[in-house]
């Protein structure tokens, strides 16, 4: 019975419904009040037989909502157990004491246990300024660059000595001199102030250090389907708005003008596995130093067969030319989503 009226509680639900019958408003008893009203009519043997029962989960979220249980009338108290009406025709005021709830709970758990569950819990949240170490300095450095003067001070202040002295040094002169005037000026901060600042930390740069690349990687995919000119503009007004997340975004990016960026193993393996019909449309208008730079990846009787073909008057149309320097620029992130070769932005 009591784990039909358990159900599955919701935590702000049951909260919710408590503050509101505190106030006097006509509301149903939400499942987790249901189950501490009846554990605690019925006793503590017959409530440790069902506590046994339960997941330590269920048993700390019943005990909390017990805490605060406002009085209850009979009425809701025979609706709740039928079987309990007569006995308890006069209602009762449960509002289980934090006593009750220990005495109930000392029946199936150890003292220790008890205390770790009648605690508040602890955060494990990761202090803010600890997760910045973790992000590369050249995103953190384009950020300070960005923000105001002053909150750029307290970010410095507020970051390990180390971390601090590399971002400083990498800052202009006459900002760097700037900002060391303002952090010797900074006092004391206010509360609310620090945590604003540490929230928008949070939501513009944490993320930067989790795998939700899953939402850089979608627009990355995005940005490297565009041509040259587009990509250049939708990164350029992207920087002005998220500098952050367009860092990460750059090193996942890759079109086939970056090729000759490319570490001499990996441009060897990308170009054995490019059909040389297909280099040689790609190579198609480009400039001699950008040519030399991708044929020198290749063995050397490979090479005279695509210079050869290069210097042939070619009718390929710009379609023909542009799927071509497609297929290169996929096998590129396709070996480098293998971990086979790396990115030349993200190395």
């Amino acid at each position: 019975m009591v784990r039909v009226l358990l159900g599955q509680p919701d935590r702000s639900d049951a909260m919710t419904t408590i503050k509101a019958r505190a106030k006097g408003e006509s509301r149903p008893l939400s499942g987790v009040e249901k189950v501490a009203i009846l554990l605690l009519a019925l006793g503590r043997p017959k409530a440790a037989q069902l506590l046994r029962r339960m997941d330590r989960e269920e048993v700390r979220l019943i005990a909390q909502v017990a805490k605060q249980l406002p009085p209850i009338s009979s009425e809701e108290l025979e609706q709740l157990v039928d079987e309990f009406a007569n006995s308890y025709s006069s209602g009762i005021r449960f509002v289980g004491t934090a006593e009750e709830i220990r005495n109930l709970l000392s029946e199936v758990m150890a003292e220790e246990e008890i205390d770790d569950i009648l605690s508040p819990p602890a955060s494990s949240e990761e202090p803010v300024w600890s997760k910045l170490g973790r992000i590369k300095d050249d995103i953190l450095r384009s950020y300070l660059l960005r923000e105001h003067p002053q909150t750029a001070a307290v970010i410095l202040l507020r970051l390990n000595s180390q971390l601090a002295a590399r971002l400083m040094g990498s800052l202009p002169s006459e900002l760097r001199n700037a900002l060391l005037i303002r952090m010797v000026g900074t006092k004391t901060i206010a509360p609310e102030a620090l945590a604003v600042l540490e929230q928008t930390l949070a939501e513009d740069l944490i993320t930067l250090e989790t795998p939700a690349a899953g939402a850089h990687a979608g627009i990355a995919e995005i940005l490297n389907r565009l041509d040259k000119p587009q990509l250049d503009g939708a990164l350029r007004d992207l920087g002005q708005a998220r500098p952050a997340d367009t860092e990460v975004i750059r090193g996942m990016l890759f079109t086939f003008e970056d090729l000759p960026l490319l570490a001499p193993k990996a441009l060897s393996l990308v170009m054995n596995q490019i059909p040389l019909d297909k280099l040689v449309l790609a190579l198609n208008g480009t400039a001699t130093t950008f040519q030399e730079a991708v044929l020198g990846a290749l063995p050397t009787r490979s090479r005279r067969i695509v210079e050869l073909e290069l210097q042939a008057e070619s009718d390929a149309s710009e379609r023909e030319i542009a799927d071509a320097r497609r297929l290169i620029a996929d096998t590129v992130l396709r070996l480098a989503s293998q971990r086979k070769i790396t990115l030349p932005n993200a190395a």
